[in-house]
């Protein structure tokens, strides 16, 4: 037991020593209806049932004692948040943008259901991957070298990439909006209920189109024309589903 304690003791005092930075950081939210995350890379958000932002980091980046007192100046802004963000409300909207550099780390975003969300990432590629858990608000993302992974969410969502991969677990196809979704170079993987409604059409110019999922096509006399744009209606039809892969391959799954 003993050893233990000294253990602990030892670890807090190293811990001390080198003074690791404040890694969280809460935004109250007042009426506001959206959420804009600009160019923060390795970001994972998450819907929840509270009623303000939560903003977690992981990295342990060492604070230097010659910075006590002093704020983090960049080209990007004010760092605001002591973990490397700058956090603004302007009108209706809340914006949180990454200004330093973070190595390694991730951010862990946690927003109140009622929100609406946009993602946008246009820089290199050390953006990564981003996560999206159990939003049913509106959702936006635009990325460029970003995979893009999200379960648990309803839609309307407009998510483009370039070089990344996109898959999509949705738990009901809202009929608010048209839902599209579009990577140049990786795959499109969306697994829908299969009582969802909808108008889909799936392009892939150098790639193919699979599905479980009960599909209806337009009747047509003779032989079908060669294109690389697939069009039916699911249950019917409904809400435009657009889904495009232009150099791999799209799958529509059955939930």
């Amino acid at each position: 037991m003993k050893k233990v304690s000294i253990k602990l003791i030892a670890l807090a005092l190293f811990l001390a020593a080198f003074g690791l930075q404040a890694q969280d950081y809460k935004v109250a939210v007042s009426g506001q209806k959206k959420v804009l995350i600009k160019e923060v890379n390795r970001v994972s958000v998450e819907a929840y049932d509270g009623t303000e932002i939560q903003i977690t980091s992981d990295s342990e980046r060492e604070r230097s004692e010659r910075a006590k007192g002093l704020k983090a100046l960049s080209a990007r802004g004010e760092d605001n948040t002591g973990i490397g963000l700058n956090v603004k409300t302007e009108g209706g909207e809340i914006t949180i943008f990454q200004v330093a550099s973070r190595g390694e780390g991730k951010y862990t975003v946690k927003i109140p259901k009622s929100m609406n969300l946009a993602i946008e990432h246009t820089g290199n590629w050390e953006g990564g991957k981003i996560e999206v858990y159990k939003v049913t608000g509106e959702l936006e993302i635009s990325g460029r070298y970003n995979s893009v992974y999200m379960e648990d969410i309803t839609g309307p969502a407009v998510v483009n990439t370039v070089y990344g991969g996109i898959e999509a677990k949705f738990t009901a196809l809202s009929q608010s909006g048209p839902t599209s979704l579009v990577s140049v170079y990786g795959d499109v993987d969306i697994t829908l209920p299969a009582n969802s409604k909808a108008d889909i059409k799936a392009k892939t110019p150098y790639g193919e189109a699979y599905s479980d999922l009960n599909i209806e096509f337009p009747k047509t006399e003779g032989l079908r024309k060669m294109s690389s744009v697939i069009e039916g209606k699911l249950n019917g039809g409904g809400v435009s589903l657009d889904i495009q892969a232009s150099y791999q391959n799209v799958y529509l799954r059955k939930k």
